[in-house]
């Protein structure tokens, strides 16, 4: 007798399974819409005043949720700020003081959604790394944009079996019941491994747990000793964002290496003396990081003497390779003509300077593949005939690195 209504255990787990697994499925794709549109618009209005996670023009964002108590605040603060003054706010007024009252533009044309949108891209930046490599993400503008960890897909698996068990132990005792009340017979319980279709289905999450397991095993192996968005605090604070993008130094005057040899070198003192000879102040921090200048060379800015006392600058190194990797920088960025934006994205754009890429072996390799050797015009490469012959009758359309051995092992490691 089957009783009207009722859902057996066989009829209500396809259907739970099946529309547990379309919301699991659909996940991502609408985090992605939503993240994707807030990363655009943040680079579009926001970034030029508001750096990830120091202060600029304007505060640093990471964490703005937590800092303002009422998100409609937040909102009304984004949308116009000079209308949500008159509100006085304290936390509002507080901000636009310390900022020495500079106004942050109104933006009429957001939507709530456009401004949840790039709240939504705020919020999953990773937190700041200060001693040690951040977590590796995506690299193009400092933080990584967020993704769906597979340990997360993992945990959500989990649960929905458990969901799947515990209903279907409902299930059996709701028919148990059932069929007490109406005298039928019960039928006796069948072992979990001997239902039909248990044993392959075991089998599959095993296989697909050892094969998770095995991929972040080689993933970490691979991963040692690589970083990304490695952001550390400086013993001086200098921005590249100034120096290189708003005074237009070019990147080769303090690293005078560059051109000529191995290291880029981190620029000396003296270099730096070069301009705050005169600079004794500066734009954003005042006098304060430039005295440290002046501290370490030992220079009295008011005799503009110096003093013969002087203290070493403990900089902190952000970009690393392994001791079994050569790496010269004068091949690439003078017989190469490779800009320095290429490995270390748009310092000229950085408040603090962090690294872009994670520099692993892969990342390097995929560079020599696409990159075109300045080949015809350049003396360096004259002593390959056939390359130059073949370019000359058509064979090629142009030279790449791999193509005069950018692949080969002994190139970087011997």
């Amino acid at each position: 007798m089957v009783v009207p209504g009722l859902l057996t255990r066989r009829s209500i787990l396809p259907h739970l399974f099946a529309l547990l697994l379309g919301f699991a499925l659909s996940m991502p794709s609408l985090q992605a819409a939503d993240v994707a549109n807030g990363k655009n618009l943040y680079e579009a209005n926001c970034a030029r005043c508001h750096q990830p996670y120091r202060r600029g023009t304007g505060p640093a964002l990471y964490g703005v949720t937590q800092r303002w108590s009422d998100t409609a605040n937040l909102y009304a603060w984004i949308s116009n700020s000079t209308a949500y003054l008159k509100t006085g706010d304290p936390y509002a007024v507080g901000l636009w003081e310390e900022y020495q009252k500079s106004v942050m533009p109104a933006f009429p044309q957001f939507s709530d959604s456009d401004i949840g949108d790039i709240i939504a891209y705020i919020d999953g930046w990773e937190a700041p790394a200060t001693d040690g490599p951040a977590v590796a993400g995506g690299g193009a503008g400092g933080p990584s944009e967020p993704a769906i960890d597979p340990t997360i897909l993992i945990v959500i698996a989990v649960v929905l079996v458990f969901m799947a068990f515990l209903l279907s132990r409902v299930s059996g005792f709701l028919r148990h019941r059932v069929a007490e009340k109406y005298n039928e017979a019960i039928p006796e319980p069948v072992p979990f491994l001997d239902r039909p279709g248990m044993k392959p289905l075991i089998g599959l999450a095993a296989l697909i747990l050892v094969g998770f397991g095995g991929f972040k095993l080689y993933d970490g192996a691979t991963a040692l000793g690589r970083q990304e968005s490695y952001m550390p605090d400086q013993p001086i604070k200098f921005s590249h964002a100034l120096h290189a993008g708003t005074n237009k130094i070019d990147c080769r005057y303090c690293h005078t290496g560059a051109m000529k040899g191995k290291s880029a070198v981190i620029p000396s003192m003296n270099v730096c003396m070069n301009c705050h000879y005169d600079v004794q102040e500066g734009s954003q921090y005042g006098t304060t990081e430039i005295a440290k200048i002046y501290k370490a060379v030992g220079f009295d800015p008011e005799k503009l003497q110096y003093t013969g006392e002087q203290e070493p600058v403990e900089w902190v190194r952000i970009h690393n390779l392994p001791d079994h990797v050569y790496f010269n920088h004068a091949q690439h960025a003078n017989v190469g003509e490779i800009e320095c934006q290429t490995c270390h994205g748009p310092v000229e754009e950085m408040e603090v300077l962090y690294q872009q890429e994670n520099l692993g072996m892969g990342w390097c390799v995929n560079c020599h593949r696409r990159t075109e050797v300045q080949f015809a015009s350049n003396a360096f490469y004259e002593d390959y005939e056939q390359l130059h012959q073949e370019l000359a009758n058509g064979d090629i359309d142009a030279v790449h690195v791999a193509d005069i051995g950018g692949e080969e092992c002994q190139r970087c490691h011997y």
